[in-house]
């Protein structure tokens, strides 16, 4: 092949990592340019240039998910799942649900690095989840005495956990619609951001719909999103709990192997 030959099959090899719903097991085109990342260091320096060059990081390929690309804070493409969440009054409470949903998909610290783990979770167990938590904190802050209400000119930050409380489950509009401010509709759509952009798949109506991961989402929980959601909650001021620091919510984690030791995946580094 020629040199310019190369350049076309990186730029296709990422072309392809941005777009939705291609994977090696569905291309054999993009399981010959995953091998070749694998095999040939050149043509993989080749990719990490040309994404460089759409102000991306190219970080792995792998044999299932494809090529993983990270944003850099230049990037104008949506590849992480912060990137996903809507720059909305309400973006800190999807960041929320955003962590207890990887928190349930990963209990346990080997099941980031595991290939074969699929966790199913429902939009019902991640809201408990959050609600779970946010009254741990909620007790915390009443045994310190401390002030739990926002501070001045910050609504909604510092007091978010407790924001999430006061929000119903559930509810009916006039047009017997779901409020959009329900917490089980804002679950459901931190789900949909997750599922257009191809890290979940939707698999049953059960508990207000249940979703199965895969390994793309794994690895991106796993290198990037997990602590980008993290430290933009920090910049607001926001408390998140670390992963062995509070007491599970009951029924939290579905493996039945395994217990949910907190909010967040051991990868993530705590506030």
């Amino acid at each position: 092949m020629t040199q310019y030959d190369d350049v076309a099959a990186a730029a296709r090899m990422v072309a392809l990592a941005m777009t939705r719903g291609k994977s090696p097991a569905r291309s054999g085109e993009y399981a010959r340019l995953v091998r070749r990342f694998d095999a040939e260091p050149d043509f993989a320096q080749l990719v990490r240039k040309v994404a460089q060059g759409f102000e991306l990081t190219a970080q792995e390929a792998h044999p299932q998910a494809g090529l993983i690309l990270a944003t850099t804070p230049e990037t104008d493409f949506a590849v992480s799942v912060a990137d996903l969440v809507p720059q909305t009054e309400h973006r800190p409470l999807y960041l929320l649900a955003h962590l207890a949903i990887a928190s349930r998909a990963f209990p346990r610290p080997e099941d980031m690095d595991d290939d074969e783990h699929v966790a199913r979770i429902s939009v019902h167990k991640v809201d408990e989840d959050v609600r779970a938590y946010a009254a741990v904190l909620e007790r915390r802050a009443a045994a310190a005495g401390e002030d739990t209400d926002p501070p001045a000119g910050s609504p909604g930050l510092e007091g978010l956990w407790r924001a999430y409380l006061r929000r119903n489950p559930t509810g009916r509009t006039d047009k017997d619609r779901t409020p959009l401010s329900a917490t089980y509709a804002l679950v459901k759509k931190a789900f949909t951001h997750l599922e257009q952009r191809g890290f979940v798949r939707g698999t049953s109506e059960e508990g207000g719909g249940t979703y199965a991961t895969n390994v793309q989402y794994r690895l991106h929980i796993r290198d990037q999103a997990a602590q980008d959601m993290l430290q933009e909650l920090a910049a607001l001021g926001v408390a998140a709990l670390a992963h062995h620091d509070a007491t599970p919510p009951p029924g939290a984690a579905e493996h039945t192997d395994s217990a949910d030791t907190g909010m967040l995946p051991d990868s993530a580094p705590p506030l």
